[in-house]
């Protein structure tokens, strides 16, 4: 069996208000592995990155600084595994993959630094040795889920093949922010797609995997509904919170009928949290009383593990002020546990 004994801890972190736990490593080639045990009533929830940096310019993530030179690194199965193993457990050195919980099931979210789509073959080697992680961790059921930008058509039509031919339990999450493609592409530079033609590839996704039985029977034991697709949209006042935007937004909501999950903004410099959130979700139901309307709040903000939020330090060492490095360590001295 590989040996699962080459990452660096560096350090364990809770969130005293919803008792989220992050699990930071460094790589052998000295890249960061962030992720996020979140405490879910049914199953565990595990935030999961697929790169050790990202440079994709997303303008709402905290991760996002252009005075940085770094790579967008993706990381490699087995020490992604390794980090998996070690995030759900108690990382005590005399204790060998003693589990912080004792649900039965277990949700790989790939929801962390990076876009999935950019190392598929990740998520290929993660399923492929599912069977390691059911054995080593005692779960019985593992599924799988990825927020996307969609960086390109080409991209999710592989990653559609891939999911099918594969049998992968995965729901898509699909980060939209704007559905004005324009203004989309100034917060997120990377998506070269247009949103209607990613709005179809989603349909064809699900399609897809509503006709494959094998997928469905797996994707159904962790999920309300049978829609392996959703939209996620964060509310940024006076970015993307308008009467114009809410009015083409209803005009694609009407005609793909996609499950829309609207998510609690983490401010950011000048973008702040926008006062709309109310009244599009009322909006939106009252036009469209039969489609999927959700809210979120996520989990870990005191970690530095809800939407767009990272532990900034270890990415952004090369340019941390003093100050910067005084909030870090009061931080660390507030949230670090042992293990």
């Amino acid at each position: 069996m590989t040996n699962y004994n080459n990452l660096k801890s560096l350090g364990v972190f809770i969130d005293h208000n919803d008792d989220s736990i992050k699990s930071v490593f460094k790589s052998t080639n000295g890249g960061v592995i962030e992720m996020t045990l979140i405490n879910n009533k049914s199953y565990d929830v595990l935030c999961v990155p697929t790169h050790h940096f990202c440079n994709l310019g997303c303008k709402m993530c905290h991760l996002t600084n252009n005075k940085l030179n770094k790579c967008m690194e993706p990381i490699e199965s087995t020490e992604f595994i390794e980090a998996v193993l070690k995030s759900v457990c108690n990382q005590n050195p005399e204790k060998n993959y003693d589990r912080r919980t004792n649900k039965k099931d277990l949700l790989i979210s790939f929801m962390g630094v990076g876009e999935p789509l950019l190392n598929q073959s990740l998520i290929k080697q993660v399923f492929e040795n599912e069977n390691v992680i059911k054995y080593l961790l005692h779960y019985n059921n593992i599924s799988y889920a990825v927020a996307t930008m969609l960086p390109s058509g080409e991209l999710f039509e592989k990653f559609t093949k891939m999911i099918n031919e594969n049998n992968i339990p995965l729901k898509v999450h699909f980060s939209l922010h704007n559905p004005d493609d324009n203004q989309r592409f100034e917060i997120i530079p990377s998506s070269s797609i247009k949103i209607c033609d990613a709005l179809k590839l989603l349909k064809i996704y699900a399609n897809t995997l509503q006709n494959n039985k094998h997928i469905m029977q797996n994707y159904n034991l962790f999920h309300r509904n049978s829609i392996p697709i959703e939209i996620h949209y964060t509310l940024i006042k006076d970015v993307n919170d308008g009467e114009n935007e809410l009015s083409k937004m209803l005009m694609l909501l009407s005609r793909y009928s996609i499950p829309i999950k609207f998510l609690t903004f983490n401010p950011k410099e000048d973008m702040q949290i926008s006062d709309n959130q109310s009244h599009w979700i009322s909006t939106i139901k009252t036009e469209l009383p039969s489609l999927v309307v959700k809210t979120y709040s996520p989990p870990g903000k005191q970690i530095g593990s809800s939407c767009g939020e990272f532990t900034k330090h270890y990415y952004h060492m090369e340019i941390e002020t003093a100050e910067e490095l005084n909030e870090f360590l009061t931080w660390e001295n507030q949230h670090k546990i042992n293990y």
